[in-house]
């Protein structure tokens, strides 16, 4: 795209021609059009600021019929800048008349109909012209406006319309989670109630109790997330660091939490986050290392900049004999591990997830305090995601 000259040089531009037009007739104008014609000329740099006042000053060096030039700049540049009709017509109008006005009645008294022609032709093309450019340049310039303002018009209508679809996609995904979901937890709530109330097995009604508060716990979450896609979320927000105690003691782990807060002020997002990223990584440690001792580690930078959550299991009791009995390497997609990365890349963060050296995993986030300004996507971290059973010397299942 070609770039367009500054303004000052194209009005330095205007006022050297001006002057040079000077120079061509200067033998044949007096003294008084010559000072009327500079005046004309040093008025044209400031024909933007004041366009009517530089079309007024410029009218006397129109009076001899040669110097046109200045008179036709600040009356093109008038008809451009003044929104009135009335004003630009009427300084024409007024250049008209001086530039058809003759030097000598006498000489008008013998004029022909031709003549009377050609002396009207020059001052009406010498006032039409400029008029009706600067008329065509205001109208082009409110025309792009106008279209400016359209297309942002048609942009708000094709989001609202966005909007719409988005919002009714919600609620029609939030039926569906609520009618599939919801009933079929509320079947496993229900059931596990029944074996904690019948069941003759201490074992077995813990399970039972265990798995009802699981399930009600489940349908809590449930209920809330179809909330926040109805657009009726519950004011109190979603999980964050205060639920982490009541996460830890539904999971029937041995969990140690070593929580050093940040300085400042975190943002929801950053301790929803943090507390998805436990959540996950405990439920790895239930299907995985059962029986394994954990610990949460919540820190974060001294100048408050970041959290990091850090979850880290040791190797299962029994590690050396493989995996516990009916779990199989497929038992686990690994998309718990990869929704994390995107959430931990959305707020500007990054998550790594990896076995240790004992046998053990390890899954540590940093979440930026607040959400950056444009999400940064860990990529290299992905190669670090285990796949199948990895481990020194023990078998240790991907979490």
């Amino acid at each position: 795209m070609r770039r367009r000259p500054p303004q000052w040089a194209l009005d330095a531009v205007i006022v050297a021609v001006a002057a040079a037009e000077l120079v061509t007739v200067i033998d044949q104008v007096g003294p008084a059009t010559i000072a009327a014609y500079v005046l004309a000329v040093t008025a044209l740099a400031l024909r933007r600021r004041w366009p009517l006042a530089v079309a007024l000053v410029t009218v006397p060096a129109a009076v001899s019929g040669y110097l046109w030039l200045a008179p036709m700049c600040a009356l093109g540049t008038a008809a451009a800048a003044l929104p009135g009709r009335l004003l630009v017509y009427g300084c024409a109008a007024v250049m008209f008349l001086v530039a058809a006005t003759p030097s000598s009645l006498a000489e008008v008294r013998s004029w022909k109909a031709h003549e009377w022609g050609a002396a009207l032709l020059g001052p009406a093309l010498f006032v039409g012209g400029p008029t009706a450019l600067g008329r065509l340049a205001r109208t082009r310039r409110e025309l792009a406006a106008r279209l400016t303002e359209l297309k942002a018009s048609q942009e708000r209508e094709r989001m609202l319309v966005a909007e719409k679809a988005i919002t009714a996609e919600r609620a029609r995904l939030a039926r569906e989670m609520h009618d599939v979901v919801s009933h079929q937890v509320s079947l496993i709530s229900v059931e596990a109630g029944a074996l904690a109330l019948t069941s003759s097995d201490p074992r077995a009604r813990r399970s039972g109790e265990h798995i009802n508060e699981l399930g009600t716990r489940t349908l809590d979450e449930l209920h809330v997330m179809l909330g926040a896609l109805r657009g009726t979320a519950d004011p109190a927000g979603p999980p964050g660091l205060a639920d982490l105690s009541a996460l830890v003691a539904a999971s029937g782990l041995a969990v140690r939490i070593e929580h050093r807060p940040p300085t400042g002020p975190l943002s929801p997002e950053a301790e929803h986050a943090a507390y998805r990223t436990v959540q996950e990584a405990l439920t790895n440690v239930v299907k995985h290392a059962p029986g394994s001792e954990v610990t949460v580690t919540l820190s974060a930078f001294p100048d408050g900049g970041a959290l990091h959550v850090e979850v880290r299991n040791a190797p299962p009791p029994g590690c050396d004999t493989g995996p516990p009995a009916g779990l199989s390497h497929r038992s686990s997609s690994g998309r718990g591990l990869a929704g994390l990365r995107e959430r931990a890349s959305l707020l500007g963060g990054a998550l790594r997830a990896m076995p240790t050296p004992d046998g053990g995993f390890t899954v540590h986030a940093v979440l930026p305090c607040r959400p950056a300004p444009e999400p940064y996507r860990e990529t290299a971290d992905r190669t670090d995601t285990p796949v199948g059973w990895r481990g020194s010397g023990t078998r240790q299942p991907t979490q």
